[in-house]
């Protein structure tokens, strides 16, 4: 992978079937760190019978890292105009990498802090019921919960890279 490529992100759940996947241009790729943007009107997909038909189209632009054998990523969330959205962790599987893909499996817990505000963990409610789902250990609902509190501090102190939505 290098910068410029185009690439699918492929999401699936803990037992293996797909959740969703769209495309995303690389902007950098490093043994420590993969950077991908994906703009307004990306098309994202949910439902493996529906392959060829997007569920919606992004309505931000979402710079996304990935960083191999770590069980986060990180997302910048911007809005139209270039003013960032949000902040974005999710709790995951490591990435691995296969071609032009990057897979990795959603855990449903959660790391978000909006523009302003402080970080909070959410979607504790979707993780309990996957773990419930999934089978997911006690020390694996611990150390979730204890990656998602490290993560709070990650984000404190992140600096976004920015989007310039009118580039001359």
């Amino acid at each position: 992978m290098k910068p410029g490529d185009e690439i699918w992100v492929r999401v699936f759940k803990a037992d293996g079937s797909t959740h969703r996947w769209w495309r995303a241009q690389i902007e950098e790729a490093g043994e420590d760190c993969i950077i991908a943007y994906a703009g307004i009107g990306n098309e994202v997909f949910h439902n493996p019978d529906r392959f060829l038909r997007p569920v919606f189209r992004q309505r931000r632009v979402i710079r996304s890292y990935y960083w191999p054998g770590r069980r986060h990523n990180l997302l910048e969330v911007y809005e139209p105009d270039g003013s960032l959205r949000e902040l974005y962790i999710d709790i995951i599987s490591p990435i691995r990498l296969a071609g032009n893909e990057v897979h990795f499996v959603d855990h449903e817990l959660d790391v978000q802090m909006k523009a302003g505000d402080i970080p909070r963990i959410i979607d504790q409610d979707e993780f309990a019921e996957a773990a419930q789902q999934y089978g997911y250990t006690e020390e694996f609902v611990r150390e979730s919960y204890n990656l998602a509190k490290q993560l709070l501090g990650l984000l404190s102190g992140w600096t976004p890279r920015g989007f310039d939505a009118n580039p001359s």
